[in-house]
């Protein structure tokens, strides 16, 4: 392809059936919709920065991609900021134990932010923490979306610190597997790995 306006949104990972008729590219100029397992489209204009969202305009954003020629290169990861609204438990049904379901009101990171500093930047001193705030991409609004994990993952003990006392936090996880069959119980499965916990 190599232009400035028709692409793929992944490369090595294939979008589930259940989100392929879900999942939606934003810019200045409009939105539209992507097709089929690698997520094909066509932008109504050139943009650098793209907003992937869930289920068309009115729907959650999930990521901030940059521009690149031929595909955007999502993996199905999502990182968003924000605060926890609520938690859920519920019954896990064939997996044993509980579900815990996180709602989450927040925004995408900017791309290329982490939680720690990762072996590659090893010379790039000094080190610094991540930064809630600028690592937030204001240019999104706010929207709300719901995670899930098991009731033994170590982050639900992070998850309850920041709703008791009005934390910040980065949550970061990936769309479930379609063989999980999450989807059939949940609208936008999002399987929660990591969290980063902030005093702000």
């Amino acid at each position: 392809m190599n232009d400035q306006l028709n692409g793929q949104l992944v490369l090595d990972w294939a979008i589930p059936t259940y989100a392929q008729d879900m999942l939606w590219l934003e810019t200045e100029a409009g939105i539209v919709q992507t097709e089929g397992v690698q997520g094909l489209f066509t932008l109504p204009a050139p943009a650098e920065m793209i907003t992937l969202r869930w289920g068309g305009a009115e729907g959650p954003a999930l990521a901030r991609l940059p521009w690149r020629a031929d595909t955007l290169e999502w993996d199905g990861s999502l990182r968003l900021g924000g605060y926890i609204d609520a938690l859920h438990i519920i019954p896990a049904g064939e997996v044993e134990g509980a579900l815990v379901v996180l709602h989450l009101g927040g925004q995408p990171l900017k791309p290329g932010r982490v939680p720690f500093t990762p072996g590659a930047a090893r010379r790039a001193l000094p080190y610094q923490p991540p930064d809630f705030f600028e690592s937030i991409d204001q240019d999104v609004p706010e929207s709300f979306t719901s995670w899930i994990a098991l009731d033994d993952s170590p982050a639900l003990t992070l998850a309850q610190d920041a709703l008791v006392s009005k934390l910040r936090v980065w949550c970061f996880g990936r769309l479930t597997a379609e063989k999980a069959r999450w989807h059939e119980r949940f609208a936008l499965p999002i399987w929660l790995s990591e969290m980063t916990l902030f005093n702000v």
